[in-house]
């Protein structure tokens, strides 16, 4: 393992475990189970570092955790040592970091941007998680040392490769998120609706949903941002980076009504 050359940016992070040889199941620093859903298991870079450094683990491993860091796996990469044309099609298109995996024969890509989804697994050799996974780093870099900002080709992978996600018809996620209208009072009508609390990964997905809804009724993309933006200041715990919102509103608008 290189752990040298994994990017500083996600080292600044307090999202890691440690992973022994042939097993998959994450650890904490005192070789208890961690979890990708409790960030009380995880520890900081250096800590987990200092483990793997001692010999008392094998692997560092990066937790996602829908904070803006999105991961890709390709299975099987490599056809006699040369990258298959499937994982040029992705690498090329991120242009971000790029490592073998602990198994020599897949790839790990980080990017910066979001997906509409927690994470998936498409079934023929490629996965994208947001949260509620952790990679087995290498740090043994394929091509591109830097995790980079590319939302564009973060929404090409999704629609190639996770087609099955979305319904295109309406441009909507499967989650549903649906405001709520209070009844009259005193003859008079609410305004805006009221929109239910929401939390580290399901922020997305749900404002994806509302931004469908919208788009397909006959909002303007202008529209639909000024109230993802509403509903992101109301409702998201924590608040999501502008950038996103105008991501899934990219997104969305390429879909036909």
């Amino acid at each position: 393992m290189n752990s040298g050359n994994i990017p500083r940016d996600i080292r600044e992070l307090d999202q890691w475990v440690l992973a022994y040889e042939n097993e998959k199941q994450p650890y904490d620093v005192l070789r208890m189970p961690a979890s990708v859903s409790d960030p009380s298991t995880w520890n900081s870079y250096a800590l987990c570092a200092s483990v793997v450094k001692g010999g008392c683990a094998d692997y560092l491993g990066f937790v996602f955790h829908d904070n803006g860091i999105v991961g890709i796996d390709i299975d099987d990469g490599f056809c006699d040592g040369i990258p298959t044309a499937l994982c040029v099609d992705i690498m090329s298109a991120c242009t971000s970091y790029t490592e073998v995996s602990r198994s020599g024969r897949g790839v790990h890509i980080l990017v910066r941007g979001d997906i509409p989804f927690g994470g998936r697994n498409n079934r023929h050799g490629v996965e994208i998680y947001k949260t509620g996974r952790y990679f087995i780093m290498t740090g043994d870099v394929l091509i591109f040392d830097a995790i980079e900002e590319n939302q564009d080709a973060l929404d090409y992978v999704v629609q190639k490769y996770f087609s099955e996600t979305v319904n295109t018809n309406k441009g909507l996620t499967r989650k549903l998120y649906t405001p709520t209208w209070k009844a009259p009072k005193k003859g008079k009508l609410q305004v805006r609706p009221d929109y239910s609390p929401l939390g580290p990964g399901e922020r997305n997905d749900c404002l994806t949903s509302l931004a469908g809804a919208m788009w397909n009724t006959g909002y303007t993309t202008e529209q639909i941002l000024n109230e993802l933006m509403l509903v992101n200041k109301r409702a998201c715990r924590p608040a999501l980076p502008d950038a996103e919102l105008r991501g899934i509103c990219r997104s969305i608008s390429r879909y036909r009504r």
